[in-house]
């Protein structure tokens, strides 16, 4: 049994022989690393390998690249649009504050003119006046009435008339503590004295209600009125200072079966859109009629007999 062992071979089995020595596989590597580097930096001749090589390759770099491209692409896109989220938030916001500031400024331009048209209609003005604001229209639709604020130190007597910057609204009807009660001149119950400023023409102006125009009552048909004619409040019977704005002549229908004429008017104060108002002091109190004193003297001497 012996004798079988060392019978065995010393030397390994020929698959495992071993080949150069690891010093020689480098140094030989080596030497052919600087001689293919050299060739190639003198004479360019592995510039086709190189593009053969990048061309295979590039496929492969890109596809290696898509994840990094796709979690950039998706961070800016969830960046920019909380960008673009917050700037409209901010432009949002500065259009409302703008809108605002419009608004207000506007606000402010149209009270602006209206006071300029009060203080301009009071220059033309003989008596007193004093300042107001509507507070509100009356509850019934059918009659044209709103209310205006009263202070304390302001003395208001049912029967003042109530102005624009542009003519006559209206007569206080009613007084309270705080508040007035304002009559339009389109009302079925006003009635307001006018004299047309061309020619001198004398009418009574009654409302109709708040879905038609006023009208001018018992003029001739022949009266000489043109449509545009300005008619201006007469201080006949003391009711309204005179003089005032009230309204423009509008349509004007004859007709030959009628002896009066149907003339619509067209008011000159916002009866639908007045803020701020003038409250004029009445004016002073006529004498009174001659014919009421004659009869009078007339109803003694009769007691007397």
């Amino acid at each position: 049994m012996l004798s079988n062992v060392t019978s065995l071979p010393k030397e390994p089995p020929r698959f495992f022989k071993r080949g150069p020595s690891t010093l020689a596989r480098l140094t030989f590597f080596g030497v052919a690393s600087f001689a293919l580097m050299f060739i190639d930096a003198k004479f360019q001749t592995l510039e086709f390998v190189r593009k053969s090589i990048a061309t295979v390759v590039y496929p492969v770099q890109q596809l290696a690249l898509l994840p990094g491209a796709a979690i950039e692409s998706t961070q800016a896109f969830f960046e920019t649009r909380d960008a673009l989220r917050t700037e409209n938030e901010e432009l949002r916001r500065q259009l409302l504050d703008n809108a605002q500031m419009e608004q207000a400024s506007r606000a402010a331009q149209l009270d602006a003119q209206r006071w300029r048209a009060l203080a301009g209609a009071t220059q033309t003005l003989t008596v007193k006046s004093q300042t107001s604001r509507v507070l509100y229209l009356g509850r019934d639709p059918y009659s044209q009435k709103f209310f205006i604020d009263r202070s304390v130190s302001q003395s208001f007597s049912p029967g003042s008339a109530v102005i624009d910057g542009s003519g006559l609204l209206g007569q206080l009807t009613r007084v309270h503590p705080l508040i007035a009660e304002v009559t339009l001149i389109t009302d079925k119950e006003s009635v307001v004295p006018i004299r047309i400023e061309r020619n001198g023409v004398r009418a009574i102006l009654r409302g109709r209600g708040p879905l038609s125009a006023p009208e001018l009552s018992f003029v001739a048909a022949n009266a000489d009125l043109v449509e545009g004619d300005v008619a201006l409040s007469s201080s006949i019977d003391g009711m309204f200072p005179a003089n005032i704005r009230v309204c423009r002549v509008g349509k004007i229908t004859r007709a030959r079966e009628n002896d009066f004429a149907k003339i619509e008017c067209l008011p000159f104060a916002g009866v639908a859109s007045a803020e701020d108002v003038l409250v004029l002091d009445r004016p002073a109190e006529i004498p009174p009629r001659p014919v009421e004193e004659a009869a009078a003297k007339t109803a003694v001497k009769r007691k007397g007999s």
